[in-house]
């Protein structure tokens, strides 16, 4: 379970201030009112975690951090357009990668290549301070030689072994690759599931975008969590897609911010997960030993 780190507070900071620089209309005396708001919410968040009276994960500080951003702004999806762009880039490879990944003999194999694309996707992230993501085109190559740190033969044995799988989706983008692993994992025969977002956070897919991802023509169908959290927040999740959690085989779980949120209620939804991800920051890698800047595989049974 990943609890707020000092450089934590340092990098959520300096990703609202970059909302900012991307607003326009702001003159300095605007945005130092925002940022003294964003320290404001920070500062009784800490207090809180501090005082043993509130949360310590950093994603739900994300979450309302994002949140207020949007208000001030007024602007319910200030990274619409950049997700809808890195949407289109990412087709523009998937059926180079589906051909890769569909040349490889066998589910296991075929599985697995998947997964390095879905974890290259992962890598295509706006929300992490002193993080620069690679070129949409460089993903086939940087998907043929990606090692994948961790439980990572376990976790082909739990995906091809369930029939019916949910993938809590992460960014945009980043969702086009993830279509790879319901490819495959519905030609096993199963059913796969994509949970995304109903309102926006950071540059996460949204339903609202899903239509750009071409989701529906490798996902079986597509859910959204009902809110605007960064993850699937218990408390606000909406009733289908908590039925579908609470009725699949398996939980594959993309990105920092699901780690973040999903480890805290792995018990209470008690249920096989996957958690699949690239440590960009030092706090992620510490807690799930996966090295900085690398992909890897965390798995929680029950």
């Amino acid at each position: 379970m990943l609890k707020l780190y000092p450089q934590c507070i340092v990098c959520q900071i300096n990703v609202r201030y970059r909302d900012l620089e991307k607003a326009k209309g702001l003159d300095t005396q605007a945005r130092l009112h925002v940022m003294r708001g964003v320290l404001d919410i920070t500062q009784n968040f800490l207090d809180a975690c501090l005082s043993g009276k509130g949360s310590c994960v950093p994603t739900e500080l994300a979450t309302k951090l994002f949140r207020y951003i949007k208000s001030v702004l007024n602007n319910p999806d200030p990274y619409f357009e950049d997700k809808v762009q890195a949407h289109k880039e990412a087709l523009k490879v998937y059926e180079a990668a589906k051909e890769v990944v569909f040349s490889e003999k066998g589910l296991r194999a075929r599985l697995y290549r998947a997964l390095q694309f879905s974890l290259v996707g992962n890598l295509l992230d706006m929300g992490v301070v002193n993080y620069t993501p690679p070129k949409v085109e460089d993903v086939v190559k940087k998907a043929r030689g990606m090692q994948i740190h961790g439980s990572v033969d376990e976790a082909l044995d739990l995906l091809l072994r369930s029939r019916s799988i949910a993938v809590i989706l992460d960014n945009a983008g980043e969702s086009v690759f993830d279509r790879l692993v319901a490819d495959v994992l519905k030609a096993s025969g199963a059913r796969v599931y994509a949970v995304v977002k109903r309102g926006a956070f950071q540059n996460d897919v949204t339903i609202a975008d899903v239509q750009f991802a071409m989701l529906s023509k490798s996902f079986d169908e597509v859910y959204d969590t009902g809110t605007d959290a960064s993850s699937i927040f218990l408390s606000e999740l909406g009733e289908k897609a908590r039925a579908l959690i609470k009725g699949c085989d398996v939980i594959l779980s993309k990105g920092m911010a699901n780690y973040e949120y999903i480890t805290e209620v792995a018990s209470i939804l008690s249920k096989p997960i996957v958690y699949a991800l690239v440590a960009k920051c030092l706090p992620v890698s510490i807690d799930t030993g996966i090295p900085l800047g690398e992909a890897g595989i965390r798995i929680y049974m029950p």
